[in-house]
């Protein structure tokens, strides 16, 4: 019997891992989705490889997405699918990866850009 392996699409959806981190951010701007739980898992993948930061504490969706959007400005063309491979990044959120030990401070949020 194998082990099945999730794919990048079946971990990130409803996010289309052939968007840029700048349409993602645009798909974000529905206020709507900026407090859906079930994206708070994919969004943190996503955050995670884009910055290469750990959270002390589990994020709250909003709180990724504003880490995403300010990540835009300098990462907007980079395509989701391109970063790391999501299935090695499966660690608790609010815990360590193997890959990186610098903890987010809790800091003000940054001004949002429509």
């Amino acid at each position: 019997m194998s082990i099945p392996i999730a794919t990048e699409a079946s971990v990130l959806a409803p996010i289309n891992p052939d968007w840029t981190i700048a349409e993602l951010v645009e798909w974000l701007a529905d206020d709507s989705r900026q407090h859906d739980v079930a994206l708070q898992h994919p969004l943190a993948l996503i955050e995670r490889a884009v910055t290469g930061e750990t959270w002390i504490r589990t994020p709250s969706t909003v709180a990724l997405v504003r880490s995403l959007t300010s990540a835009a400005r300098t990462h907007g063309a980079v395509v989701i699918a391109d970063l790391t491979p999501f299935e090695s990044q499966f660690v608790p959120l609010g815990g360590t990866s193997s890959g990186t030990n610098r903890d987010r401070k809790e800091r003000m949020p940054e001004p949002q850009v429509a």
